[in-house]
């Protein structure tokens, strides 16, 4: 019984042998066929995975530039407040007193060469040559105290301008690397809208790759656009600041009595943004001054302060208070500080008071266009 059924399972060997033949055939075959769609699957899957690193690796240089630039951007802020008060101090403080000083030395000093024969008289007139040498040594004092009140208002003056150059120095760095900020924002939000666009494949593998690197990107745009609001806020001015309204009559614009001051809207236009407003900030406005012979000088200004000969301060409609703005005209710049309302006059945005005017050479201009910048 098992002789038969091992001699009838022989025939049964040879289609066997055929039956597996022809299967690995077309297992060939098949292979052979969908084999390059195979490859190119997985050809797109390594390209997408390496699109997403390459992405990724983007969103985290740009990340790093913006904290940088954040961290230097309020690095030069904190120096620029404090050069502006140093500023401030020398234009009010200290230069008033060193020109005083200068131009009485000066005073003497002619006086001294109108009556150079008189002194010479003198000399000669000495009942000794002991008395000649210490005459001699007495104004040669006087002279040198004079030249050396001269060389302290060139030496300040020189300190003025230095520090100055300073500011506007750390201010132009300062929007620089605001604007670096800006960028590695603009790249994060660049990569965070390709990966969105990725996580919208027909590959679920790929899509969740991607979804992933998209809601970790968009969470660090969103933390990089906060630190960039808030270093912001921090170098401009906030127009929901303004709640104070002008307690000054505004009596330097009588000049134009046809116009009547409005307090439910500000005055001034807006400045015509020129092509370096984005890069340095300056900004063209028409200003004015006040306080010499309009019968203002002593009156309060809207934070309380008096205007007086010497206060490095101006008026502006939409600035706050105690804001500091460097101003520039004529090849001459300063800093100085907001302290009252105005100017009324339609079109213009600053009102100077005196000693910022002096400082200018805009006494006798009156009215004209300056470069401005807040810092």
């Amino acid at each position: 019984m098992s002789l038969m059924s091992s001699v009838s399972s022989r025939p049964s060997r040879p289609w066997s042998r055929i039956a597996c033949t022809a299967g690995l055939a077309a297992v060939l075959g098949l292979t052979g066929a969908f084999g390059p769609f195979v490859s190119a699957a997985h050809a797109a899957t390594a390209e997408t995975t390496a699109e997403l690193d390459r992405l990724t690796e983007q969103v985290a240089q740009a990340q790093a530039t913006h904290s940088d630039a954040i961290a230097r951007a309020t690095e030069l802020n904190d120096q620029i407040a404090q050069q502006a008060d140093e500023i401030l101090h020398l234009e009010q403080d200290v230069m008033p007193v060193y020109r005083e000083r200068a131009a009485e030395a000066a005073s003497r000093l002619y006086k001294m060469h109108e009556t150079s024969g008189n002194i010479i008289s003198l000399l000669f007139s000495a009942s000794s040559f002991s008395d000649f040498i210490t005459q001699m040594k007495y104004l040669n004092a006087i002279q040198d105290d004079n030249a050396s009140v001269l060389a302290d208002l060139e030496e300040a003056s020189a300190e003025l301008n230095a520090k100055m150059a300073e500011l506007t120095q750390a201010k132009d760095d300062a929007l620089s690397e605001g604007q670096k900020a800006a960028d590695a924002l603009d790249q994060v939000s660049a990569a965070q809208a390709a990966l969105e666009e990725r996580a919208a494949s027909e590959d679920a593998a790929e899509a969740e790759a991607a979804r992933k690197a998209a809601d970790e990107a968009a969470a660090i745009q969103a933390q990089m656009q906060q630190q960039y609001e808030q270093t912001s806020t921090a170098t401009e001015a906030a127009d929901d600041a303004l709640s104070q309204q002008p307690e000054q009559d505004p009596a330097q614009d009588s000049t134009e009595s046809e116009e009547t001051p409005q307090e439910s809207e500000p005055a001034p236009e807006t400045p015509q943004d020129s092509s370096s407003d984005s890069e340095s900030g300056w900004m063209t406005g028409v200003a004015s001054h006040y306080g010499t012979g309009d019968g203002l000088m002593g009156s309060l200004t809207a934070s309380g302060e008096p205007v007086t000969e010497t206060s490095m301060c101006i008026a502006m409609l939409d600035v706050p208070l105690g804001t500091k703005v460097e101003i520039r005209y004529g090849g001459k710049t300063v800093v100085a500080c907001v302290n009252d309302r105005g100017p009324y006059a339609h079109g213009r945005v600053i009102d100077m008071q005196p000693a910022v005017a002096r400082a200018l050479d805009f006494i006798s201009v009156g009215v004209g266009t300056v470069e401005y910048r807040i810092l």
